[in-house]
């Protein structure tokens, strides 16, 4: 399963500590070099395994 996240955040070290979070299912990260305004963005793709994901919505994933 493939999900796409948007990630807001104001210092570059936020950014990493999201991605070292999630780095063993991150496919793709793209961060875009210039914002204007108060938060910069980043792109995340994650590949979650079928083996992890649940099949019912109204339970958590973790």
């Amino acid at each position: 399963m493939a999900v796409k996240v948007r990630v807001s955040y104001e210092e570059p070290q936020e950014l990493q500590m999201v991605t070292e979070l999630l780095q063993p299912v991150i496919k793709s990260c793209k961060a875009n070099k210039v914002e204007n305004g108060r938060y910069r963005r980043a792109y995340l793709e994650v590949e979650i395994p079928e083996e992890c994901a649940q099949k019912s919505a109204h339970s958590p994933l973790i």
